[in-house]
């Protein structure tokens, strides 16, 4: 009888793909997943369906669920602050105050293209045990860092700001409100903008042009990438 000098205490488990997500290039080619070559989050939602273990494995019976509704709003409120900068005058705060608002790019794009895969089914019919973390969306998560994220640069952001009375309707001085803005009337149209090193944040300086010892403002942002 000929040997094969296969040692019997190794053997080969199949494993699937999906246990890594990270995408290798071959010689040989490798998959590769369609992107947008721009990207503009600003007032839109994404809608879709899953099942309760947040997979997705047969629509007809998903799209009688209860849908997931992503909100770029409350995803852009959630994801920035404003605050009034520390090493301004006195009297500039009390009159032309200057503001500070820190958007977190990195952490809104994601959010975005996760739902977008959602929506898009890209990952139909993998399951939770199927991913390493027994997890589908730690899973796709781990995808759009590892394979997406880098293939997209902030592009630009329209900044909108609305000021109003706060001794008419009766608000708070320095009470300002993040709401829906695309009027162009209320576009800020020379904006003085530092996006941090690594280009995952990016900090708007502004000065308030109507006295804050008589109004407060509503503003907006929405924000532009392209890819790479």
């Amino acid at each position: 009888m000929r040997r094969n000098y296969i040692s019997p205490e190794f053997t080969y488990n199949g494993q699937y793909g999906t246990m890594n997500m990270i995408e290798e290039t071959s010689f040989f080619g490798s998959k590769m997943l369609y992107i947008q070559n721009y990207i503009s989050v600003d007032n839109q939602n994404i809608v879709y369906y899953q099942n309760s273990n947040n997979e997705q494995v047969n629509f007809s019976i998903e799209k009688n669920s209860s849908p997931i509704v992503y909100s770029s709003f409350s995803d852009k409120q959630k994801n920035h602050t404003i605050i009034i900068d520390l090493t301004q005058s006195s009297a500039q705060k009390n009159y032309n105050t200057k503001w500070l608002v820190t958007i977190d790019l990195k952490t809104i794009l994601s959010n975005f293209l996760f739902a977008t895969l959602k929506q898009s089914r890209t990952f139909n019919g993998i399951t939770n045990n199927m991913t390493i973390y027994n997890n589908i969306n730690a899973s796709i998560n781990e995808y759009i860092s590892k394979n997406i994220l880098n293939r997209y640069e902030f592009s630009s952001i329209d900044f909108y700001v609305q000021y109003q009375s706060f001794v008419q309707n009766g608000s708070l001085r320095y009470n300002n409100s993040f709401i829906e803005l695309n009027d162009s009337t209320y576009l800020i149209k020379q904006l003085q903008s530092t996006l941090n090193q690594s280009g995952g944040s990016i900090t708007i300086n502004f000065n308030q042009s109507q006295d804050s010892a008589s109004y407060n403002f509503n503003y907006y942002f929405n924000l532009y990438f392209k890819r790479i």
